[in-house]
């Protein structure tokens, strides 16, 4: 009688001869490191920790993989930067523990926030102007809804890509 296999035992059958190149190794190393120091890293960013502890995770990971993973974690903590959320915490851990220059970087993240506070306010007057003129509608109760405004989340999300990608290139030139 035939024996009966399981998927697995016809798997490890068929794949035993097969090994790892030592580049397809690191690789892999490097995704786990990747994805390990993911949990620091989010730690820090809800405050959890401070740098010393996150340093100190860090180290002890960069101590598992035996990696000289810099840049790995330069990229990790610079894809953390987000318009529209605190970003103070982040821009001085990279500048502290990895001596990068966060000048350009805060100057996007300031010039992002000073045009979506102008824009948004030339589109309130702009609104309420209307409502004045075609309803009628006036004073200092009138509070103008952006969200549910179609042009302002238009014109909104065109100004998030163009600072987006000026963000993107800075982390570029950062990452080499």
């Amino acid at each position: 009688m035939a024996e009966i296999k399981s998927t697995l035992d016809l798997v490890m059958e068929k794949t035993r001869h097969l090994t790892l190149s030592d580049e397809e190794k690191q690789e892999q190393k490097e995704n786990e490191f990747k994805k390990k120091l993911k949990g620091p890293a989010q730690k820090f960013q809800d405050q959890t920790i401070n740098k010393r502890e996150l340093k100190k995770e860090i180290d002890n990971l960069i101590k598992t993989y035996g990696l000289k993973g810099e840049a790995i974690i330069i990229r990790e903590f610079l894809n953390r930067l987000r318009f529209n959320q605190d970003n103070q915490s982040l821009l001085a851990l990279l500048n502290e523990l990895w001596s990068i220059d966060i000048t350009k970087l805060e100057a996007i993240f300031n010039d992002y926030n000073k045009t979506i506070q102008t824009k948004a306010q030339k589109r309130k007057e702009k609104i309420k102007e209307n409502l004045a003129q075609k309803r009628f509608i006036s004073g200092s109760a009138v509070i103008p809804n952006l969200s549910s405004d179609d042009e302002w989340i238009r014109k909104f999300q065109d100004i998030k890509d163009k600072f987006d990608q000026l963000l993107s290139v800075e982390k570029a030139c950062i990452t080499g």
